[in-house]
């Protein structure tokens, strides 16, 4: 008997509708840009870039609404979980691959390199294959590598099912399939409702960050790039040297509260909007972890960085900015952390691994997973001197399924397993040392930015193309945290 495979055409419209926007946002900066230098010239950045950005911008658009006529014939009422986890897969790799026009087209970049920066841009990942921002990359273009950072934190596919809320219990599999995290509390059912309250608390979030830095004394187009990359934990910023360019301690504890901000579940910050009450904040056993894991690393590293800034209050400073950067997975820099003792590396380095909470627009495994791993934990070791007792593990007093905590245990199974593949991929291509290709895998898995035990610039400009490629590939898999995107090269995804 033969099995017939399944018709996925329809899932080209909601792709084709992305890619539109893509074009347009593309356009967008174009435009801004544009006037920008029009109006407030800096003669210390490179002058330009518009033209090639409103090119990329027809490039895109074209392809985009070709992709949405011929998807239309094929759309149907409903979209299917398979079909949602392919139409979900598919935006991002084409959201990639559509955001690396401009940097080909304004940058003079590779097609390589174009798509890692692309990718990385919109998984919020931050890593970065060119070294010499301020002298390449125009207003428009920063703009656009900015703006993916914001486009990709509240998740591409929010957006769409926010703005097209016509699909139905479609939106609900396509949100589903993009929100990180094992839950989703605090959001209603109606599912392009709730996208929309999301992306209005993010962007009140985005803009009450550029009037405070703009307050501080940055520049309105420094502020606005740093508030859209900082907001969505990306960690694009407009110099080479980061944040610690500014040299501001001020401009550095205010961004430092606004990715701690962006790395809480969003799902919480939608209840209290909608009861008043911040019980929904306190009450949540997550975000309790969250809170003592920041306060406590903090304090450990102030204390270990005192032998590498001799002042309290500087030790505080950096260990409290590095600490909310490391884990919002942001990866902006102000510190030097090659200095570090090997237990305030190692501090840095767990944070890697534990990101923020579900729901946010942060990286990592997420603490509400690493909570539930411990609890289980706990209790095998309880059951196996008291075999007869029911040991439920429970977050606060809600006791979590077995499928959900199978669900975790899978979910690190996977990420160390792709952690350990990674590490032989890029020791072999490459050749680097075991922890550079470690710190590789770690940065794009957990979409955090700057690699540890990287050898010589912390950038990735020095990887052959296929391994930049390969990077993006894992960049995406840790955004979309593995399920999504591995049940494609499943045989069974295709049958009917």
């Amino acid at each position: 008997m033969t099995t017939q495979s399944r018709d996925f055409r329809g899932v080209i419209r909601p792709v084709g509708a992305v890619v539109l926007g893509i074009g347009v946002m593309i356009a967008l900066c174009a435009g801004v840009g544009m006037l920008w230098d029009q109006f407030a010239p800096d003669p210390s950045r490179p002058q330009g870039g518009a033209a090639e950005l409103a090119l990329s911008a027809i490039i895109v658009s074209t392809i985009g609404m070709a992709a949405f006529l011929y998807g239309n014939r094929f759309v149907s009422e409903r979209i299917s979980r398979r079909e949602a986890l392919l139409a979900v897969s598919l935006i991002w790799i084409a959201a990639g691959a559509c955001g690396a026009v401009p940097f080909m087209l304004g940058a003079g970049m590779s097609v390589a390199d174009a798509f890692f920066e692309s990718v990385s841009g919109l998984t919020t990942t931050g890593a970065t294959v060119i070294s010499d921002i301020e002298g390449r990359l125009s207003r428009p273009l920063l703009l656009w590598r900015s703006l993916i950072q914001w486009l990709g934190g509240m998740g591409i596919v929010v957006l769409f099912v926010a703005v097209f809320p016509n699909l139905g219990a479609g939106g609900k599999h396509l949100f589903r399939g993009e929100v990180p995290g094992t839950t989703a509390e605090g959001l209603r059912p109606r599912i392009a409702e709730t996208s929309f309250t999301l992306w209005k608390l993010y962007g009140a979030f985005t803009i009450l960050e550029v009037a405070l830095l703009k307050v501080l004394g940055l520049d309105l187009f420094d502020a606005v790039c740093h508030a859209f990359t900082t907001m969505s934990t990306g960690g694009f910023s407009t110099l080479d040297s980061s944040v610690g360019g500014f040299d501001s301690a001020a401009v550095e504890y205010v961004i430092a509260c606004f990715m701690l901000i962006g790395s809480v579940n969003y799902g919480l910050y939608y209840g209290l909007l909608r009861t008043g009450s911040w019980r929904t904040l306190v009450r949540n056993i997550e975000f309790r972890w969250y809170v003592g894991i920041v306060l406590l690393a903090v304090l450990v590293l102030t204390v270990l960085n005192l032998s590498v800034h001799e002042e309290f209050l500087t030790s505080f400073r950096y260990s409290f900015f590095m600490v909310a950067t490391t884990i919002s997975s942001t990866g902006y820099g102000t510190d030097d952390y090659s200095v570090y003792s090997s237990t305030a590396l190692t501090i840095v380095i767990l944070l890697m691994f534990v990101g923020g909470c579900s729901g946010s627009t942060a990286g990592g495994i997420k603490v509400e997973r690493a909570v539930l791993m411990g609890k289980q934990a706990v209790s095998q070791i309880q059951k196996s001197f008291r075999p007869a007792t029911v040991q439920l593990v429970r977050m606060g007093k809600v006791a979590i399924s077995n499928q959900v905590l199978a669900d975790v245990a899978s979910f690190f199974l996977i990420y160390m397993g792709c952690i350990g593949f990674g590490l032989l991929f890029v020791t072999l291509v490459e050749g680097v040392p075991a922890p550079t290709a470690f710190g590789t895998m770690l940065t794009c898995l957990s979409n955090m930015g700057p690699a540890p035990f990287h050898v010589g610039p912390d950038n990735f400009s020095s990887y052959s193309a296929g391994s930049k490629v390969f990077f993006a590939i894992a960049m995406l898999l840790g955004r979309l945290e593995f399920f999504t995107l591995f049940a494609l090269i499943l045989p069974g995804f295709w049958r009917r």
